[in-house]
């Protein structure tokens, strides 16, 4: 069977996986999930992955979700000659866990409560003006001049 990733073509977290894998020469079997027509809903999904988000990985009856955890998996099986991507030094590896645990807990839960009402609901331009005034974005700004003070980003 190999490895099927389940896949939402314009996700981010769905993108880093597929370029990871790519990165690493794996094949993937790519099986585009349909949201908007409750793909992920579907018996067969939920079978796979009860939580019924994508990415989900499929690597020989080996199931695993969340793109965090899958660029983890992928990197520790299959990225052994890869050690500048994920190193097995502890402090420079815990730099890049960081990394990717800040994605997860803080900088996607801004960016969803920043674009989804804007993307997926009808608000005004007046209520998007209100957000980028006093919402997120301030935020975003003020955390990356703190995070790249003084630093060259990667």
């Amino acid at each position: 069977m190999g490895l099927r990733l389940y896949y939402l073509p314009h996700s981010p977290p769905c993108r880093a996986v597929k370029l990871l894998a790519a990165e690493l020469g794996l094949d993937l079997e790519i099986k585009p999930v349909n949201l908007w027509a409750g793909d992920h809903l579907k018996d067969e999904f939920l079978a796979l992955n009860p939580t019924h988000t994508v990415p989900t990985l499929d690597d020989n009856g080996f199931v695993i979700w969340d793109s965090h955890a899958i660029l983890q998996y992928l990197m520790n099986k299959y990225g052994k000659d890869s050690s500048d991507l994920y190193p097995q030094d502890p402090e420079k590896r815990a730099v890049i866990d960081n990394r990717l645990c800040f994605d997860l807990g803080t900088l996607n839960a801004n960016i969803r409560d920043y674009y989804v009402s804007f993307v997926f609901t009808q608000i005004k331009m007046k209520d998007y003006d209100e957000i980028i005034e006093t919402g997120a974005q301030l935020w975003f700004d003020d955390l990356f001049a703190k995070i790249t003070e003084g630093k060259e980003i990667k």
